[in-house]
């Protein structure tokens, strides 16, 4: 079958361009010249159609009317050009690369990590090698690189840090703790002159913002963290009598709820929520006042009203208490 339709396509060119050839050409040899030109293009198309492989071959009728229309406007040249394209990838293919897998060399940790890209070395990476790295010096630059994280996510690492076995580890996590402490004390001190020149809610808030941060990343601890929350809570209230909100009610809840006075702390997360702030932004503090209250069926109730979307530590509440109450 290919035999035959690789001679009718050869022959069947060759009397088409027999017939352009002539010197007069009347309207029967142009109609004789397009069906065997015609007829050649299908020959042709049929041809490579049994010839490629089945992967080509689909979809059926636009590969074949490609190749047809392709040979069929272009006289000799386009068949050709369409044959040398399939002879090259039929019988010279690219190599195909044995080799699946690449080598790439060990990163070493540096000593300025934001010089690098922010993906290389994370939260989980830096705690890895603060856990079980043998080497001293990763470790060492695994606290250095504690700097230039937030402090949220730094100070769990820093404490880490200070149990390790190594001098050297624990003084430099000392020493960059020391320096968050510093840097909101002096925070603290500035906002207090600014508030001794202009008393502004906006001020007395922001002063009892970097209090509680003090509390909340885990720096202060004892009678001064006792110290610093009702600090907080009194620059609060003050910011409360010159500029009531929403924000300053819950912010007096989480305080409260800290100093275990739940239900002072309960008062102001439901002034909160009534003063138009999210169900889902007060819930989890009524939760857990009721928790603290031992009230345990309404913590059941609260946490189970929450949308599902959530932090991955509140979704993870809301379902071990909805399988106790289950």
């Amino acid at each position: 079958m290919k035999t035959w339709l690789t001679l009718q396509a050869i022959t069947l060119e060759l009397a088409s361009l027999y017939l352009l050839g002539q010197q007069q050409m009347t309207l029967s040899l142009w109609l004789a010249f397009f069906a065997s030109h015609a007829i050649t293009a299908a020959s042709f198309a049929a041809l490579c159609w049994l010839i490629l492989p089945k992967a080509y071959k689909t979809p059926v009728i636009p590969a074949l009317l490609f190749i047809f229309v392709l040979a069929l406007s272009m006289p000799v040249l386009g068949m050709l050009c369409l044959a040398s394209v399939f002879v090259i990838a039929l019988y010279f293919p690219k190599p195909e690369v044995k080799k699946r897998w690449r080598s790439s060399f060990s990163l070493a940790l540096p000593m300025h990590p934001e010089q690098l890209e922010s993906s290389q070395y994370g939260y989980a990476a830096l705690k890895d090698i603060l856990l079980f790295n043998p080497s001293d010096e990763k470790r060492l630059m695994a606290t250095n690189s504690c700097r230039f994280l937030p402090h949220q996510d730094a100070m769990p690492l820093l404490k880490l840090a200070l149990t390790d076995k190594t001098d050297d580890i624990r003084l430099l996590a000392y020493a960059v703790i020391e320096k968050i402490e510093f840097n909101i004390n002096r925070r603290i001190s500035l906002l207090k002159k600014k508030l001794q020149r202009k008393a502004s809610a906006e001020t007395l808030q922001r002063i009892a913002e970097s209090y509680w941060e003090l509390c909340y990343l885990g720096i202060a601890e004892g009678p001064i963290r006792d110290f610093y929350l009702n600090e907080a809570q009194g620059y609060l209230q003050q910011s409360r009598q010159m500029l009531p909100s929403a924000a300053i009610e819950l912010k007096l809840g989480r305080i409260l709820l800290e100093q275990q006075q739940f239900d002072q702390a309960e008062q102001h997360l439901l002034a909160a929520q009534a003063k138009g702030l999210l169900t889902s932004q007060v819930t989890p503090y009524l939760a857990e006042v009721k928790f603290g209250k031992a009230q345990y069926q309404d913590t059941a109730k609260l946490l189970q009203s929450l949308p599902q979307r959530q932090s991955d530590v509140v979704a993870q509440l809301r379902e071990y208490w909805q399988r106790a109450a289950s």
